[in-house]
């Protein structure tokens, strides 16, 4: 039995949205990996302590590498609360059967994971062999709308920054090696394993792992990236990107550049800064003077796709070194979170970004990134980032 979420047995639990509304938004609990069935019945109570109806619940024993290894995690979604609301949940064993999948993803031939939140795909995660490193490709966003450069094989002739594909992971000196650029001499990241952790009514997750590799074959370090995909209305979309890089085979020295994005995105061309689209940070600093090697929470970078305005948000995680991260964004539609380029970004070579991590250990970063509708102000890129670093908190009742 599992006493914290209810494997086997009812629990009552509290939900607290503290000081904040709350719209769509996801909360969890933990559950013990060995004992929980990963299967629940989520039910909310009202006032009276009477059942109002079931929520969208989902289980996953195979957490995220930077949330801890010993728990799975149980999550619902809330459709609303006003801010200071209590609400009060039972969680127990599912009535019947399994709840339908809103969110599934599916390998393919080890080449690529395909994510598709209802019957519309939201990304592939590409591992296959020949490229340098992983990526998302494409993304789309509200509307079934591109929200990333195109990519073809071989790229089109004329193209900027070839290495510049969907979303993806990169830091350029690594132990001396290249692993951001597709240059003569560059390093690669070579996809070891790819499986989905978990699927289902509110999420699909998958975990791909990989070394970075130099141009000599050399392993210089372990990657383990989790992505997970929320089951959103059509007007967003919300996706969860975890990355730990391990210095599996001896010591890694990180180097000062800002070649590098510890997750990257290069957007439509339609949404770049220089045609049309906007920057804006957290702190209300407005385009790429502003914001380029600036610290930051958050940044969010929309502009015109088709008929429709789009955006993505990418969300540093407070846990993550160096946090507030700063920016390597660009006019031009590139953008990254990048910790290292401190001696580009302040044009100073005595202020470093160099980072040593010792052989053994790790290093873990967590980002969102929030697909949105409209600007900044009307997809509450603010609301949306304190739901997930402060999102309501859950209580066993007494």
């Amino acid at each position: 039995m599992c006493k914290q979420c209810g494997c086997g047995s009812e629990v009552t639990v509290h939900v607290d949205a503290g000081p904040h509304e709350r719209r769509d938004v996801f909360v969890s609990m933990p559950c013990e990996v060995g004992e929980c069935s990963g299967h629940h019945c989520v039910r909310r109570l009202d006032e009276n302590g009477n059942v109002e109806g079931q929520v969208p619940s989902q289980c996953v024993k195979a957490p995220a590498p930077c949330c801890g290894e010993a728990k799975g995690e149980l999550v619902w979604r809330i459709d609303h609360m006003a801010a200071g609301e209590r609400a009060t949940f039972v969680i127990g064993d599912p009535l019947e059967g399994r709840p339908e999948a809103g969110v599934r993803a599916e390998v393919k031939e080890a080449e690529q994971a395909d994510i598709y939140v209802g019957e519309q795909l939201f990304t592939s995660y590409v591992v296959r062999e020949g490229i340098a490193r992983p990526f998302c490709y494409p993304v789309y966003g509200p509307g079934g709308k591109l929200v990333v450069r195109e990519v073809n094989f071989p790229p089109k002739e004329g193209i900027d920054h070839v290495h510049h594909k969907g979303i993806w992971v990169a830091q350029g000196d690594t132990n001396g090696t290249d692993n951001w650029s597709e240059m003569e001499g560059h390093g690669r990241t070579i996809n070891t394993a790819l499986q989905v952790n978990s699927q289902g009514p509110l999420f699909a997750q998958i975990h791909g792992t990989g070394d970075w590799v130099s141009n000599k074959g050399a392993k210089v370090l372990r990657e383990d990236t989790t992505i997970r995909v929320y089951n959103t209305p059509d007007t967003a979309r919300v996706m969860d990107f975890t990355t730990r890089w391990t210095a599996a085979y001896g010591g890694v020295f990180f180097g000062d550049t800002k070649e590098a994005g510890t997750v990257s995105i290069r957007l439509m061309e339609s949404m770049e800064e220089r045609r049309g689209g906007t920057i804006r940070n957290a702190f209300g600093a407005v385009g790429e003077a502003e914001n380029w090697g600036k610290s930051a929470p958050w940044v969010d970078y929309y502009g015109p796709v088709e008929d429709r305005i789009c955006g993505v948000a990418i969300m540093d995680h407070p846990t993550n070194l160096r946090y507030p991260t700063t920016w390597h964004v660009r006019s031009y539609g590139l953008f990254t979170a990048n910790q290292w380029g401190l001696h580009d970004f302040t044009g100073d070579h005595s202020v470093r970004g160099d980072y040593a991590l010792p052989a053994g250990q790790s290093l873990c970063f967590r980002f969102r990134l929030y697909i949105h509708e409209n600007d900044t102000l009307a997809a509450d890129v603010s609301g949306k980032y304190l739901d997930w670093i402060f999102p309501p908190t859950v209580s066993v009742a007494e």
